[in-house]
């Protein structure tokens, strides 16, 4: 997994967080997030981890467990520890042999993404 030389939170695997969570950059999660889980930049999850809730961020590099839906204006690696249970929307997808994704992928375009970020800031 490529490492993220701007990690700007990191969830220990001792720590559990009920509720949502939001992070103005990106973020490396060992532990559990029940709620959901917005970044501006990067969010990786380490194998063990646990998301139960939606995912918004820029990037994502999965190698835990998600029940939740993904949205991703850049790229998602679904690394050989990943299990993703949701829907997933993102501009490039990588999965990687071992791998599981149970849900629908929607690939967005460049344009699409502009869109709906202007129809988000109305």
């Amino acid at each position: 997994m490529k490492q993220d030389n701007q990690i700007s939170s990191i969830l220990s695997p001792e720590v559990e967080i009920t509720g949502d969570v939001k992070v103005s950059g990106s973020i490396l999660i060992y532990g559990k997030i029940l709620g959901k889980l917005e970044s501006q930049g990067t969010v990786r999850t380490a194998k063990g981890s646990y998301i139960k809730g939606n995912i918004f961020a820029k990037d994502a590099q999965i190698s835990g467990k998600v029940d939740g839906d993904l949205t991703v204006s850049g790229k998602v690696t679904l690394g050989n520890s990943a299990y993703l249970t949701g829907n997933l929307n993102a501009k490039v997808l990588i999965i990687e042999e071992g791998a599981q994704f149970d849900g629908v992928v929607n690939m967005i375009k460049k344009t699409e993404i502009s869109k709906n970020n202007l129809d988000n800031n109305k």
